[in-house]
């Protein structure tokens, strides 16, 4: 079965903005998921073929916790989180994209010191949710969960100065990050 390349480009949407929604990332612990679906695959002989190029990067099926966990809702610097997918690896070998996830938090409160120390070094979902189009898109997955691969915080000498944590989430995988059709549970309170 071949994937059929008709219209690739052009206007499309009536308009097209970047950013995201500052007050809809997500953050859930890999380990905290039931059931974790990925895109379609691109190869027609897998059990899981896609039949379109919109199949090869989006999931449809809906993510499931075990009982009494959710996605934890992060509200950040507005006009910080974004973005970026970059091929990675060999080219004539078995080139994968790495996806990075970048946002500020704003203050030094326990909770957000609490929060990176919680989530650093172990595998992660992360969904961010983009400004215009509202399409949910994701780092991490059932084989390479992401990581908190950066952290820094910053707290300047001048009262007028910053006080903000930035925080980077990435992981590799075979496709940009993909968009999530499925509805978000997050944790009882």
């Amino acid at each position: 079965m071949a994937i059929k390349i008709e219209k690739i480009g052009g206007t499309g949407e009536c308009e097209v903005s970047g950013g995201f929604s500052h007050t809809e990332v997500y953050v859930a612990l890999l380990d905290h998921f039931q059931t974790l679906t990925e895109p379609k695959t691109r190869c027609s002989e897998s059990k899981n073929p896609a039949e379109s190029l919109a199949d090869l990067v989006t999931i449809t099926t809906p993510h499931t916790f075990k009982d009494g966990f959710g996605f934890t809702k992060v509200k950040a610097i507005a006009e910080t989180v974004k973005l970026e997918s970059t091929q990675i690896g060999d080219v004539n070998k078995s080139p994968a994209i790495e996806n990075k996830l970048t946002f500020q938090l704003l203050g030094s409160k326990a909770e957000i010191l609490g929060f990176k120390r919680m989530f650093k070094g172990r595998d992660v979902i992360v969904l961010a949710v983009e400004y215009a189009s509202g399409q949910i898109r994701q780092i991490g997955s059932s084989r390479f969960g992401g990581k908190f691969k950066e952290m820094s915080a910053l707290i300047d000498g001048t009262v007028e100065g910053e006080n903000t944590s930035t925080i980077v989430v990435s992981d590799k995988q075979n496709y940009d990050a993909p968009i999530y059709s499925g509805t978000i549970t997050t944790q009882a309170a």
